[in-house]
């Protein structure tokens, strides 16, 4: 189960526990601006929009995707990061103020918080790029993984500065529409995507006994999906129709065939026992093929469907499905590591309060799908999503609650 990690390399638990929480605090502030904000939207480029769906993706997922990386990266490459409680801290730090800066800017329409926001943010994810790569180029092995995580990187490198140039259009700087569409490749085929799938490389065959993905997958998804975003951004900047839609096309071919080899892999697993992550997993691998149909036939200006099914309906019921495992392996390493031996994972979080919460998540998605039907109900998909986001947080709480007590009781024996 533990081939290939290096456990010894893991930082302390409170640092990817911190970006957990901020992550699901998150949320919680995306219901509660849905419920204010959510019947005055209209287009995807309206300002309210923009800072809802930053609230999820730079709150909640790149939260989530830090934290995870500042435990996972070590334990899997053997290196760790320079000074790791430090750099933590100062991208928690950093990362917070640029969301909450960036959101209440485009609340308010105020240029002076939007540039502030927009320059800490961007220099915040340069620096957490440039110190992931630090890491990688330190580790002995420069395996398919190592190369994997490095594609990840790069593609957070380029999102974060086309999105400043984006935000910098706002203002009447630059085009907005194409350096945003560009942002937004870069950041869900590149960066998101990408690490998504490094991490699957692992986490499948780790915590669902199942096999490995095929070797060619491993060595040649990467390098053509970032040359199929280089093109993609070199037709845009060009104007290139033709060339668009076909890298278009051919980047969602990727995720659409990841997705269908990724079920049927966790189908054939060898322990296929009912799992409220695996049902997640389906879920969102089935929202994500949903949605790159969509893109693939549609022109770069993604709408409100695409970007649900995309956002809300894949990477986020992924990553919450990644946390349910995460979580109670990193508690119980964490806790094996301090010479605690009689805490189990299954404990960690209960299986029944996982369960209500991720089914508070499927109630939300129905009634935001109805939406579509009639905009009241807004109100009744975001309450349900905001108790779905308070049970994450305190099923998250719950397993910072576990580790605490536990320490506390081999404090006390000793």
């Amino acid at each position: 189960m533990f081939h290939g990690l290096s456990l010894e390399q893991a930082p302390p638990y409170t640092v990817p526990i911190k970006f957990y929480l901020s992550g699901a605090f998150y949320l919680i502030l995306l219901s509660i601006a849905i419920i204010i904000y959510g019947f005055s939207v209209s287009s995807r480029f309206d300002y309210e929009v923009i800072a809802l769906t930053h609230l999820l993706t730079l709150g909640f997922i790149t939260h989530v995707m830090f934290g995870s990386l500042f435990q996972m990266l070590p334990v899997m490459l053997g290196t760790p990061y320079a000074n790791v409680v430090k750099n933590a801290t100062i991208i928690h730090i950093a990362l917070n103020a640029g969301i909450l800066t960036f959101v209440v800017g485009f609340f308010t329409n105020t240029a002076l918080l939007l540039y502030f926001a927009g320059t800490l943010l961007m220099g915040t994810f340069f620096y957490f790029a440039l110190l992931s790569f630090k890491t990688i180029l330190l580790s002995q092995e420069k395996n398919t993984l190592v190369q994997n995580f490095a594609a990840s990187f790069a593609g957070l490198f380029f999102a974060a500065l086309f999105g400043f140039l984006a935000l910098l259009g706002h203002f009447g700087f630059v085009d907005t529409l194409r350096y945003g569409n560009i942002h937004i490749a870069f950041m869900l085929f590149g960066w998101v995507f990408l690490l998504i799938v490094s991490v699957s490389y692992k986490i499948i065959p780790m915590f669902f006994v199942a096999k490995e993905f095929p070797m060619f997958v491993q060595k040649r998804l990467y390098p053509v999906q970032l040359a199929l975003l280089l093109l993609f951004a070199y037709a845009q900047l060009q104007e290139k129709t033709l060339l668009l839609s076909v890298t278009q096309l051919l980047l969602c071919t990727s995720v659409i065939l990841f997705a269908l080899l990724s079920i049927l892999i966790l189908q054939k697993r060898k322990r296929a026992r009912k799992d409220v992550s695996i049902e997640l997993w389906y879920f969102a691998m089935g929202n994500a093929i949903l949605a790159a149909l969509l893109y693939a036939g549609a022109n770069v200006n993604l709408s409100f469907a695409i970007g649900f099914f995309a956002l809300f309906g894949a990477v986020y019921a992924l990553i919450n499905a990644m946390l349910y495992k995460i979580i109670p392996f990193l508690t119980w390493f964490h806790l094996s590591s301090n010479m605690v031996f009689d805490a189990e994972m299954g404990n960690v979080i209960p299986k029944k309060k996982m369960s209500i919460q991720i089914n508070l998540y499927y109630l939300s998605y129905f009634f935001f799908l109805c939406t579509a039907l009639s905009p009241a109900f807004i109100i009744v998909s975001a309450t349900l999503f905001l108790f779905s986001s308070l049970m994450l947080l305190l099923n998250i709480f719950k397993a910072k609650k576990y580790y605490t007590e536990y320490m506390k009781k081999k404090v006390v024996f000793e």
